[in-house]
């Protein structure tokens, strides 16, 4: 499910930047690369953000559980 969310990403950014860049094959690669990374970055700061409050429940559970 989450590689649709890059997958999209991807398309959006390549299409961007290749119809406001004239229409070079070069700028969608660099379009469609930015909006991977973004989208990847994105993923992974949720998947940290998760973890710590998994973490942080943990921790409770084990101070007063």
């Amino acid at each position: 499910m989450w590689v649709w969310f890059i997958v999209i990403a991807v398309v959006i950014g390549a299409a961007i930047a290749y119809f406001g860049g004239e229409g070079k094959k070069e700028d969608a690669l660099e379009g469609a690369m930015a909006g991977g990374c973004m989208a990847g970055n994105c993923l992974f700061q949720l998947l940290l953000a998760g973890l710590s409050l998994l973490f942080i429940i943990w921790l409770f559970n084990l101070m007063f559980g």
